[in-house]
């Protein structure tokens, strides 16, 4: 591709070389008209004030031609500049190919393991240079729309050289034709000549805008086959605006009968059908953008409240592991307590083996203190069928109970067995944790 790339560049500035030899050849022709001109003195004022406007539109030309020139010199040294790079890209890559055919060759001779090693750096090697590449191809595709470029303009200064020629065809023919008495032979064999060279500058002019045409047409032709991967609204749009340009064009060409007419008004309706097809597809983007706003909306919305739901689980789940210490403290207390009221029974046992003769009256007072150690680890395990009612009882037993266990003994009934919920301070038994969780979700919601 880029040998390709380098011959068509390479004959591109070969063209424009001919281009530019052209172009120093009119303008050698227009400077000798115009010194022509200049030489023989004008025989009356008319032809002097003719000849004024005529020598202005030469100069003009003359200029615009010397600006093409500077423009076409430019373009080549670019386009120089470009080739030379191409050539090195060229040539590092030849040796590079070079360096790859020897180490495929030593890949050969090589293990399995170390061939599968030498695979994988390959293709690493490969897709940088597929990067570099479509760096190339990019390069490729500037150097051709400045060629295009160019050769638009080259297309203008023809078209105008063209004019101004034919204008100057035009004021010489009224010359002739208000000063056929007056003026002597010889200076109508000089409008002869100047009319020749005229109509040779007319013919290079028209044979050098064919060979712009042709050159537009093959510079079409190699975008085309740049461009096929590259259809976007853009380019849509930009061959909308040449549509458009197109029929105004027409319009103005076929103004003047009714055909003209009737196609005018086919394209302002096909020129209104294309603007509302425009503003369609504008207001479809319109849409989407805002959709795509809401959606960033709704999507940071719910961001925060999932962020929030995580806080509050987080703060349950410190509550539910800071009740389930509680919890265990109150299991590790029950424990002992039950410890204690197994040797009390022990130790009542002995003294009722060693007191037998005792009295009725000891015997009953220990009675009571059992009962009362009973009623107090039965109150700390919540065990009993019913929570709030065992609760109210211990609290009355406790209430009858000595002084000195009333305070602690209700805050560890409470902390055993049981789950309070922090929104509402309401209880549940430790082994319903699932109720408890989902009562803490519907809650905090």
């Amino acid at each position: 591709a880029l040998c390709t790339l380098y011959h068509e560049s390479a004959q591109q500035l070969k063209h424009l070389q001919l281009q530019l030899a052209a172009k120093e050849a009119t303008i050698r022709e227009l400077r000798g008209s115009l010194a022509r001109q200049r030489q023989p003195p004008a025989p009356g004022g008319d032809a002097a004030a003719g000849a004024e406007p005529a020598c202005s539109l030469v100069e003009s030309l003359l200029e615009q031609l010397g600006q093409a020139r500077e423009q076409l010199r430019d373009s080549e040294r670019l386009s120089a500049r470009r080739v030379e790079a191409l050539s090195q890209e060229v040539q590092k890559l030849n040796q590079q190919l070079e360096e790859k055919n020897g180490e495929i060759q030593q890949m050969i001779n090589q293990p399995p393991y170390e061939k599968e090693r030498e695979i994988l750096r390959l293709q690493k090697t490969l897709a940088e240079r597929e990067k570099a590449q479509a760096t190339s191809d990019v390069l490729c595709r500037s150097l051709t729309d400045e060629t295009h470029q160019l050769q638009r303009k080259l297309a203008s200064t023809a078209e105008m050289c063209q004019h101004l020629a034919k204008c100057l065809e035009e004021k010489q023919r009224k010359e002739k034709g208000n000063s056929d008495d007056q003026i002597p032979t010889e200076r109508s064999n000089q409008l002869l000549d100047n009319e020749t060279s005229l109509q040779a500058v007319i013919c290079n002019l028209q044979e050098e805008n064919r060979m712009l045409k042709e050159k537009v047409a093959h510079v079409e032709d190699l975008n085309a086959k740049w461009q096929k991967y590259d259809a976007s609204r853009d380019e849509y749009v930009k061959r909308l605006h040449l549509q458009l340009k197109e029929m105004k064009s027409q319009l103005e060409q076929h103004h003047s009968g009714a055909s003209a007419q009737r196609n005018s008004d086919l394209m302002h309706k096909e020129i209104a059908r294309l603007n509302k097809l425009l503003e369609e597809k504008m207001n479809e983007c319109i849409k989407t953008k805002r959709e795509l706003e809401d959606l960033k909306k709704a999507s940071e919305g719910d961001n925060e409240r999932i962020q929030m739901l995580e806080q509050q689980v987080l703060v349950y789940k410190d509550d539910f592991t800071s009740e389930r210490s509680d919890r265990e403290r109150a299991q590790n207390k029950i424990q002992e307590l039950q410890a204690e009221v197994a040797c009390l029974q022990h130790q009542l046992a002995r003294r009722q083996d060693s007191r037998d003769t005792s009295s009725h009256f000891r015997v009953h007072a220990g009675n009571q203190n059992h009962l009362y150690v009973q009623t107090n680890v039965e109150h700390l395990r919540g065990n009993s069928p019913g929570q709030t009612g065992t609760r109210r009882t211990n609290s009355q037993s406790e209430q009858a109970s000595p002084p000195g266990d009333n305070g602690n003994s209700g805050s560890e009934g409470r902390a055993q067995g049981e789950l309070r919920c922090p929104h509402c301070m309401r209880f549940f038994n430790d082994e319903l944790s699932d109720e408890f969780l989902k009562h803490v979700a519907e809650c905090c919601q």
